[in-house]
């Protein structure tokens, strides 16, 4: 019996520590494109980055879309990636102006 909690210890703290050097963040963005024959959708955040992400079926553009990002370990926001995506409402306004 100790062996196996000294195990199930030792599983759980390996766990915790490939979880804790993951750095999330969230991050909105407006959707400029929805690509129904290659199933993509493209976002745009405030700054004017661009990520896409599967799975259109309930995607328009203008939607908002609520997206926690991963920071892929880099300082360069170039090669987050996209870890959930949410609708987050509509919206009317234009953000080019």
């Amino acid at each position: 019996m100790k062996k196996l909690t000294a195990i199930a210890l030792i599983l759980i703290l390996i766990a915790i520590a490939m979880t804790a050097f993951a750095d999330v963040y969230p991050m909105t963005a407006k959707v400029v494109e929805v690509n129904y024959d290659e199933d993509v959708v493209t976002v745009e955040t405030f700054t004017g980055f661009l990520f896409s992400f599967e799975g259109c079926e309930d995607w328009a553009e203008g939607d908002c879309a609520s997206l926690i990002m991963d920071d892929n370990g880099t300082e360069k926001i170039f090669d987050d990636m996209i870890v959930m995506a949410q609708y987050g409402g509509w919206t009317l306004i234009n953000w080019e102006e």
